[in-house]
């Protein structure tokens, strides 16, 4: 024990402390005796030919004699350079391309000093969202097939649009113009200067920016129509295709209450002049927070009071509040480099949620799923999404070194997003919420316009609490994975605690230690209390023997709970006592004991027998998921009949509770005003129970599905979703045939996607060819057409079937993927396999097929797979008699 002890404090003490924000020293390829001050750049498009053609003027500022200029470029081609007017003969412009650099040897030594270097340059529009691209999409009040044009630069392709120091440390001042037909309005991050008429276009010029990432430039352009706002002295607008300008009506409303939240949080007011909001109908999914032009896929953004579900409301806030706190955490203070993306994700992540609680109470979205929060698209919480990764041997720590741009791409993931988030949340309740406040406005005043890295951010908690942040912090942010707390009685009212790494599928050879803050309640006392758990092992005194004791108050700390069967039996028989946010931590830590293989199957499903009847979404949202998950493992399976049998027998009693309809409980009396979270529940029950052969529920999706088409208004939007879900699992070509017509019509964005992922629930081989067949259509935009196929592989119970479609498509499929799908697509197509060959068969196909970008993703699809294979064998020998 006192060697294991050693070997965890040696590992401790090795994590090296970063170091403050510094220029010079700061990763990246190009070098540092050149900088970028101001660009000046015009952009004329060719909406024929979907090419542009561009010039730029670039201020440099060189602080070393040097013989060669290096930037970024990629798919661009450089026509022409001149430095300090001198042009420069073709033969000095060479392009790395494996290395995306365009190198331009001088003819004589550039002195330090200012500098101008003027380039031409060519390109092309993507079909996909990486550079500028475009997008075709149906008018609404046309029905006409439009065009328009929008950017996606993060994490490095600015390079795509225009040739630039496109690492995040080079910050700079960006002065934008564009040629654009006449009828098209275009936005850009700043207000515009000045605009003239050429020749049936306008040549429209915008204000320069304040110093700024290259990644974080915009333009879109298009036949768009605004609503428009004011909070605090910042122009707001909501900017959509024709026709669905209200939709942005409480994106807009939104806005304004989060402006005013933030610029009070910061103690530092949002420094741009406007604010624009762009939902786009295609050219990438999600969303992005270029500096004063958020752009969003339209679902993201925008919410229709009569078709639109609930979730899509809370989505809707959700993503605004995530991206207009990147406006403080990335773009008026940007990561150094892209090995602290957290600091831009994961604080975006947490503060977006936080600002929700703060204006949406009742929607618990610190327990609830995370966006997007669609009932049939299951996710878990944040939090567990982000745990399920880091137990695995493919985990990294929140800070990771980055060296090319696939590896900045690939940094776009849940460890960064979403355990950043839980780890602040952790350490802010550690810290305390004014003393973590004080910290954060500090940081923001002292990097505004600049760069920073963790030692900065953890320098300013420091200081303001008294606390030791960075000496807690380190661990966390520099290592993988995260602790599992054993919970041991011991005499004389002793509790006796212990730390290791915990790990799924993963015999973990690297010891590891964290300093823990632990919150904990005995029973029977009012007051909770708090324990920094430092070292290998740890007490606690005075509990009394009978009573229970519950760590991890509200779940919210990042780590695991294994109480010894004397301290399990106690907390069971407090169970109608606990909070709800307590019952979902220990039903959360309970499954994942059973993944680990640290406990059985029965040990999940005795607690859940053991809860008191409930209708909170987030204890029953935990049971489903797990259900979901369940379900999916054992597809084929001889156990899954009876399973399906156990998970309506569990489930049905709540669905009961609340009412097949928002109108009706089960004893027909009338139900008005209910919270969303019942909505939600409902049709989180409505799914799985249907999918899991609910009799009667599967005769109601049908029965709601023939009085929606008589009139939409019948069906409540909340329910429309898993009501074609379900309908379509036991459907046959005919439901196809209406789902499909009723997508094909349809031009809200929200709409379409209920109908055509409906179509991935389809088990007949026929019907699933005709759903992979849409993604090679232009039926839908291509992360949509892309994702249908992701979701069939997942919700058909056929992913071999999808996986050959996607192996004999692979060359068409890649056209519709922008950076990060490019790495990941193929790879996590493969993760919903339980047959342990496949992972053979996915690394084969990746050897003859994917770049050595995908490697990790490939890496991670095959730990997917082989867990799968093993956890199913474990659940088929433990349902029988455990069901």
């Amino acid at each position: 024990m006192r060697f294991l002890a050693f070997l965890l404090l040696c590992g401790v003490s090795s994590l090296q402390a970063e170091k403050p924000f510094d220029f010079a020293a700061t990763p990246g390829k190009l070098p540092k005796t050149i900088r970028p001050t101001d660009y000046a750049i015009r952009l004329e498009p060719d909406l024929e030919k979907l090419t542009f053609t561009g010039d730029e003027t670039v201020q440099l500022q060189v602080t070393a004699p040097v013989r060669e200029i290096v930037c970024n470029v990629l798919e661009v081609s450089i026509t022409e350079a001149r430095i300090d007017g001198q042009i420069l003969p073709a033969s000095s412009i060479r392009i790395e391309e494996d290395q995306q650099l365009a190198h331009f040897a001088l003819p004589q030594e550039l002195g330090p000093g200012a500098h101008t270097l003027a380039l031409k340059f060519t390109g092309k529009i993507n079909a996909f969202g990486a550079g500028l691209f475009y997008a075709r999409y149906q008018e609404k009040a046309s029905g006409t097939r439009k065009l328009l044009l929008g950017t996606q630069f993060e994490a490095t392709d600015a390079r795509r649009m225009f040739p630039s120091w496109d690492e995040p440390s080079f910050r700079a001042r960006f002065q934008l113009t564009v040629l654009v037909p006449d009828n098209w309005m275009a936005i850009s991050n700043m207000p515009i200067a000045r605009e003239k008429k050429l020749d049936g276009k306008r040549e429209v010029e915008f204000q320069p920016t304040p110093a700024m990432a290259s990644y974080l430039n915009v333009f879109c352009a298009g036949e768009f129509e605004a609503i428009e706002g004011e909070a605090e002295g910042v122009k707001l607008r909501v900017i959509t295709t024709k026709g669905k300008g209200e939709m942005g009506r409480y994106a807009l409303e939104s806005t304004a209450q989060i402006l005013r939240y933030y610029n009070d949080y910061f103690g530092l007011a949002y420094p741009l002049p406007k604010l624009d909001q762009l939902a786009l109908p295609g050219g990438f999914g999600g969303a992005m927070e270029n500096w004063g032009g958020i752009t969003y896929f339209e679902t993201a953004l925008l919410f229709d009071p009569v078709n639109s579900a609930s979730t899509t409301k809370q989505r809707v806030f959700e993503v605004i509040a995530h991206e207009v706190a990147h406006q403080w955490f990335g773009d008026l203070v940007t990561m150094a480099w892209w090995d602290n993306l957290w600091l831009n994700e994961g604080f975006a992540s947490w503060m977006g949620t936080k600002c929700t609680a703060h204006f949406n109470p009742t929607w618990e979205v610190w327990l609830e799923r995370n966006a997007p929060r669609d009932p049939a698209r299951r996710t878990g919480a944040a939090k567990e999404q982000a745990m399920a990764g880091d137990a695995r041997r493919t985990t990294h720590a929140i800070q990771q070194p980055i060296a090319t741009e696939a590896e900045a791409n690939g940094a776009f993931d849940d460890i960064t997003y979403k355990k950043g988030q839980s780890f602040l949340r952790m350490l802010e309740s550690f810290v305390g919420e004014e003393a973590f406040r004080g910290g954060l406005r500090r940081y923001m005043q002292a990097h505004k316009f600049s760069n920073a890295t963790t030692a900065d951010l953890w320098g300013a908690l420091d200081e303001v609490s008294g606390k030791p942040v960075a000496e807690v912090a380190t661990a966390w942010t520099q290592q993988p994975g995260f602790p599992l707390v054993n919970v041991t009685r011991g005499p004389d009212d002793v509790v006796l605690l212990s730390q290791r790494r915990f790990t799924v599928n993963y015999r973990d050879s690297n010891p590891s230690l964290w300093k823990i803050p632990l919150s904990y309640r005995i029973a029977g006392k009012d007051a909770s209390a708090d324990l920094l758990l430092s070292d290998e092992t740890a007490m606690i005194r005075d509990v009394p023997s009978d009573h229970a004791l519950k760590l991890n108050l509200d779940g919210i700390g990042n780590y695991r709970t294994a109480y010894d069967d004397t301290s399990w039996k106690l907390l069971l028989g407090a169970l109608p006592h606990l909070s709800t946010p307590d019952k979902v931590n220990l039903l959360s830590d309970a499954w994942a004991l059973v993944e680990a293989g640290l406990q059985a199957w029965p040990f999940y499903s005795d607690l859940i027998t053991r809860l008191p009847a409930s209708t909170d979404l987030a204890e029953r949202d935990q049971i489903i998921n797990t259900f979901d998950y369940v379900q999916h493992l054992l597809t084929g399976s001889p156990a899954l009949p009876q399973f399906e049998a156990y998970a309506i027998k569990v489930l049905r009693p709540t669905l009961r509770a609340i009412g097949l309809t928002p109108h009706a409980s089960a004893a027909g009396a009338v139900r008005g005003g209910e919270p969303p979270t019942i909505s939600t529940l409902r049709a989180s029950l409505i799914l799985q129970l249907g999918l899991s052969g609910d009799k009667e529920v599967i005769e109601a999706c049908r029965h709601n599905f023939e009085l929606f088409l008589q009139k939409p208004s019948n069906l409540s939007p909340d329910l429309r979703a898993p009501t074609f879900a379900v309908l379509m699992r036991y459907g046959n070509a005919e439901t196809w045939d209406r789902l499909h017509k009723l997508g094909l019509e349809t031009t809200s964005a929200e709409e379409k996607q209920n109908f055509y992922f409906a179509l991935a629930y389809a088990r007949d081989p026929e019907l699933i060819a005709r759903t992979l067949a849409v993604a090679l259509s232009d039926e839908l935009p291509t992360s949509r057409a892309t994702y249908l196929v992701t979701q069939t592989a997942r919700d058909s119970g056929r992913a071999d079937l999808v996986w050959e479609f996607a192996q004999k498509n692979k060359d068409a499929l890649s056209g519709k993927l922008d950076a990060l799908g490019a790495i990941n697509y193929f790879p996590a197509l493969c993760i919903f396999f339980t047959d342990s060959d496949r992972a053979q068969q996915l690394q084969e196909f990746a050897q003859k097929n994917l770049g050595k970008e995908s490697r990790k993703s490939v890496e991670l699809a095959t730990d997917e797979i082989l867990f799968r294979s093993d956890l199913k064998k474990r659940l088929e020998e433990a349902l029988p008699s455990h069901g």
